[in-house]
């Protein structure tokens, strides 16, 4: 089973963000406590997770297996109210991204989306991620 999880002592930001990616996902949200990553990825081999970043921003990284085989940092996060009907996983831009995605998590591909990464979030929320990889 995948899941989404954050930091020990995350910031609320960041809290906020790896919550409404799981809801975007139809991901459960664990919230760690002092269990360290190897003891959860024992359990579940995929998981991602959320941390902050000294460079500003949040880093998102996908791990399967004890393996990170994804990692990118979230340099911006933009929030509109969502126009569209909701839809469950991330809209991707960007042909790479969805390529390094897509075994792994539900994305879809839109050469048309208004960013990198589009997702929809609890209260008719849109988020955008500007990211780096």
């Amino acid at each position: 089973m995948t899941f989404v999880t954050s930091s020990r002592k995350p910031s609320p930001e960041v809290r906020r963000l790896a919550k409404e990616i799981a809801f975007a996902l139809d991901l459960p949200y664990v919230q760690r406590g002092k269990a360290g990553l190897r003891t959860m990825d024992a359990e579940d081999p995929v998981i991602i997770f959320l941390s902050g970043a000294k460079r500003g921003g949040q880093i998102f990284d996908l791990t399967v297996s004890g393996k990170i085989v994804f990692s990118m940092l979230i340099t911006n996060v933009l929030m509109s109210e969502r126009t569209v009907p909701f839809r469950h996983g991330f809209v991707i831009r960007e042909r790479e991204l969805y390529d390094a995605l897509s075994p792994h998590l539900p994305v879809m591909f839109d050469a048309g989306a208004p960013g990198p990464i589009v997702f929809y979030g609890t209260q008719k929320m849109q988020y955008i991620l500007q990211v780096m990889v």
